[in-house]
């Protein structure tokens, strides 16, 4: 067994843990994102509606109501924004650190087959120094 085994093992276990993460926070903003796009429909919506019921007149206190409920929804539209910027935000986060994972594992998959390599020339050369004991022997005369 190598011993770059154990580090290979896991490095690869803290990449997978941070892919995880990374899905997880991409999920996130992608639902955030589909809240905000739903809360716009949503406002558009009920602005349209307000602006059909509006020529056709209304009283005071339902205009009222309705710019007392759009603010309500402007505000809502406000801490969807903040809360799809803060997903974005973290899913870069999320997206470095798995980079960074990855990075650590081809850095050690490198220093394996460098030892990999090391370790075959030096068989290589035990088993010809091996062969050219060998040959010296059967030359000598005896």
């Amino acid at each position: 067994m190598s011993k770059f085994a154990l580090l290979l093992r896991l490095a690869s276990d803290r990449l997978e843990a941070a892919a995880e993460r990374m899905r997880k926070a991409q999920q996130a903003q992608q639902h955030a994102q589909q809240m905000l796009l739903q809360l716009d429909g949503f406002i558009a919506d009920y602005q349209q509606r307000m602006l059909s019921q509006g020529q056709a007149g209304m009283s005071v206190l339902q205009w009222q109501d309705f710019r007392l409920f759009m603010q309500k929804l402007d505000d809502a539209r406000e801490q969807q924004q903040q809360e799809v910027e803060r997903s974005a935000q973290r899913f870069l986060v999320e997206k470095q650190a798995w980079l960074l994972e990855r990075r650590k594992l081809k850095s050690y998959e490198v220093l394996q087959k460098r030892e990999e390599k090391r370790a075959a020339l030096s068989q290589k050369r035990r088993e010809q120094k091996t062969l050219d004991e060998f040959s010296a022997r059967l030359k000598k005369p005896g």
